[in-house]
């Protein structure tokens, strides 16, 4: 979800993120020409991309640096990488990529911001056919919860994973719902995709140098319950359907022979671990949303 073990958003950056973001957006405007909305069956569906750093593709062999946003003081990068899930929906004949303006360590809390760039760029408007989006897992600090499962006793992995629970009913239910709502909208006909989150562990391959499998099993938990809330979300947003991702990488989280996740032993907090490989992404999300997002347009 974020890119660095350090990022941090405070209130007081919003704005200039925000003012940043724009030159993101700006950038993919002059890099790309949207296409009409899919008024008929032989055009693509138009295709914006929000949220954090899974929809945003890190994890993937090809990290890239959008222009800085933030203010001259605490200016943040916006991290992406390809290819990512969007990058492999993209390159489908019946697809156009408008924008992806997800950023490494967005909260759900933040998506309208990233509503509101894309909207008076003019590439979230009412052509757009589609959205992706994943977003809470930093809402819930994902890494704090990482740091504890992995480094500290069971009972602080439990009691890290029962605070972030508590977070994902009150806090990220809520933000959710309205990201959902500020992409609606200005977006009144697109299909809303919000893709929960995969398992990170898979405890069934046996002991785990770097977690216990009690430890893992908990965390996992805790996923399962921030994907209800993202479920919950999706239920309460008209034109939104949520997308589960488990199933697709059963048998591929950390700890399995065939993991789909990136890990850096000798850093494990360097950003980049703990999010899914361009396998994971192409494997992974990419036929969960063929297969589970309802969408006619995109069956194979």
């Amino acid at each position: 979800m974020g890119v660095t073990a350090t990022y941090t958003h405070t209130r007081a950056g919003l704005a200039g993120r925000l003012g940043a973001l724009a030159v993101v957006v700006a950038g993919l405007v002059a890099g790309s020409v949207a296409m009409p909305a899919a008024a008929q069956d032989s055009e693509p569906l138009d295709y914006v991309a929000l949220g954090d750093s899974y929809t945003s593709g890190i994890g993937a062999t090809n990290i890239s640096i959008s222009p800085l946003y933030g203010d001259p003081e605490n200016a943040q990068p916006c991290f992406q990488a390809s290819p990512g899930y969007v990058d492999v929906l993209d390159a489908r004949d019946d697809v156009q990529l408008t924008a992806n303006a997800a950023c490494a360590g967005w909260t759900a809390a933040m998506v309208p911001l990233q509503v509101q760039v894309a909207s008076a760029a003019d590439l979230l408007n009412p052509e757009t056919d589609l959205v992706t989006i994943t977003a809470g897992g930093n809402d819930v600090k994902f890494l704090d919860v990482l740091q504890a499962c992995l480094f500290r006793p069971l009972k602080d992995c439990k009691t890290a994973v029962k605070t972030a629970e508590a977070v994902a009913r009150t806090e990220v239910l809520p933000a959710l719902t309205d990201a959902y709502a500020a992409i609606r909208a200005k977006a009144p006909s697109a299909k809303i995709v919000a893709l929960g989150y995969p398992h990170l562990f898979s405890p069934a391959f046996g002991e785990n140098p770097f977690i216990a499998d009690e430890a893992a099993k908990v965390f996992n938990k805790g996923t399962d319950t921030l994907n209800k809330v993202i479920e919950e979300a999706a239920k309460k947003s008209p034109g939104t359907v949520y997308v589960d991702v488990t199933d697709e990488f059963a048998g591929h989280g950390f700890g399995s022979p065939d993991s789909w996740f990136v890990f850096n032993p000798a850093n494990p907090f360097d950003g980049v671990s703990f999010h899914p490989t361009a396998t994971g992404y192409a494997e992974g999300y990419y036929p969960a949303v063929i297969r589970e997002a309802g969408i006619p347009a995109l069956r194979d």
